[in-house]
C-alpha cells in the first residue's frame, strides 16, 4: 500500500468515483464518507457513496444521506459504479469481508482501492494508497487530515 499522500497531485483530474464503508454505517463511518463526497465533487469527480447495508435513520439529517445507495437494495446501480470506478475509497473499514455482500465485488474491482481507516490490522495487500492510523479517533478526523494535508 501506497502512502495516501500520492494522490494529492492527482485529485485535480476529474474521476469516477466510488465510497463505501462497513455494514450497517455508524456516524464515523458516514460522516466520513459524506464529508469526503462534499470535498471530492468540488473538483469535477463523478462521486457515489455505497453502504453495503441499510443505516439508522438518525443519521439521515446529513447533507447527501439521500443520495446514498444501499447495496442490498440498489445492487444494480451499485455494481454498476463499482464497474465504472477509476477509485474505490474504503472508509472506516480494515478488511474488505467488512462489506459483507460487496466483498467479492470490491475484491474483483479493476478500480484503485484506497483505505482511510483508524483500525488495527488492515488488509494492507488489497489496496493501492492508504492510510491507517490507530492513534486517530475516528475516520472522519483522517478524512479532516487528508483535506488539510491535500492542500485544498
Amino acid at each position: 500500500m501506497q502512502l495516501l499522500e500520492q494522490i494529492f497531485s492527482l485529485l485535480l483530474q476529474p474521476r469516477k468515483v466510488v465510497i463505501t464503508t462497513h455494514q450497517k454505517p455508524d456516524g464515523d463511518a458516514m460522516g466520513s464518507s459524506l464529508g469526503l463526497y462534499h470535498f471530492l465533487i468540488q473538483f469535477g469527480h463523478s462521486v457515489t457513496v455505497i453502504s453495503p447495508t441499510n443505516w439508522a435513520s438518525f443519521l439521515n439529517w446529513m447533507p447527501g444521506t439521500k443520495q446514498v445507495l444501499d447495496y442490498e437494495r440498489q445492487t444494480e446501480e451499485a455494481d454498476k459504479a463499482i464497474d465504472g470506478a477509476d477509485w474505490i475509497f474504503c472508509l472506516d473499514f480494515n478488511t474488505l469481508n467488512r462489506t459483507k455482500r460487496m466483498e467479492q465485488k470490491l475484491e474483483n474491482a479493476t478500480a484503485q482501492r484506497i483505505l482511510i481507516d483508524h483500525h488495527q490490522e488492515p488488509q494492507t495487500e488489497k489496496f493501492a494508497y492508504g492510510v491507517s492510523d490507530t492513534t486517530k479517533s475516528s475516520t472522519c478526523e483522517m478524512v479532516y487530515d487528508f483535506i488539510e494535508d491535500s492542500g485544498y
